[in-house]
């Protein structure tokens, strides 16, 4: 180690605090020399002296969590969900939705009477079709022979509810199967992804996901995936 030359990074985080520590020790000092007849700069001083030591307690106790989560920030993760199947989560990122929506899931069906359902009054995603023309809906499913029996009993009559949908928007919504079982389940919208595993049986009702912006590259491998995996299905 060369002290003239060598540099050293220090944080920002710690100049902070020994600039803190020294303006505390510094009115620390200056407290026990004042005039003990002075009780009101006596309150004063005190007072600050005591806001600041609890400040740097405060600060150094909760710095670690704020630097992991603007680690996570920076990695583009902007929620974990303990349950995937929040309607009310996902109808906030479908509100502004402009340019692509793509789904894969078990069966989808949970989003298309969700989102996607003509005679509902709440058709968040209908609407936003109606409003966009340059949006479009890509949902992909695997084949009833790899739907579990829960999900294929949901899937009866999907595909009349996609015809009723393409009556009125075309190709700009379009159903397609693959022929796997289904291991992930996510929904892209525009620039976010909501995505988690698919467990079997009921465990997979109350799967966990993740919410992260599609810049990022764990995104762009389930982006990657999707479209692999739309190339090769064929049309429902």
């Amino acid at each position: 180690m060369n002290i003239e030359t060598d540099r050293v990074t220090i944080p920002l985080w710690v100049i902070w605090v020994i600039v803190l520590v020294a303006i505390t020790a510094g009115l620390g000092c200056w407290y026990y020399k004042l005039d003990a007849t002075d009780v009101k700069l006596l309150g004063l001083v005190g007072g600050v002296v005591s806001g600041l030591v609890i400040y740097i307690c405060t600060f150094v106790t909760i710095l670690r969590p704020l630097q992991e989560l603007e680690r996570f920030k920076r990695m583009g993760v902007r929620n974990l969900l303990a349950n995937r199947h929040d309607k009310a989560y996902y109808k906030k990122l479908l509100t502004d939705v402009q340019r692509t929506v793509d789904v894969m899931g078990a069966s989808c069906t949970r989003f298309i009477d969700d989102f996607l359902d003509l005679q509902s009054d709440d058709k968040i995603l209908v609407d936003a079709l109606r409003k966009h023309q340059r949006l479009r809906v890509r949902l992909l499913v695997p084949t009833v022979n790899f739907m579990t029996p829960e999900a294929t009993l949901r899937a009866h009559g999907l595909t009349n509810k996609i015809a009723a949908l393409q009556a009125e928007f075309g190709l700009r919504i379009d159903l397609r199967r693959f022929q796997a079982a289904p291991q992930h389940s996510f929904v892209v919208a525009d620039d976010d992804m909501v995505a988690g595993p698919i467990f079997e049986g009921d465990a997979s009702r109350h799967a966990p996901a993740v919410h992260v912006s599609t810049l990022t590259e764990y995104a762009a491998k389930y982006r990657d995936h999707f479209e692999t995996v739309w190339n090769a299905a064929r049309a429902s």
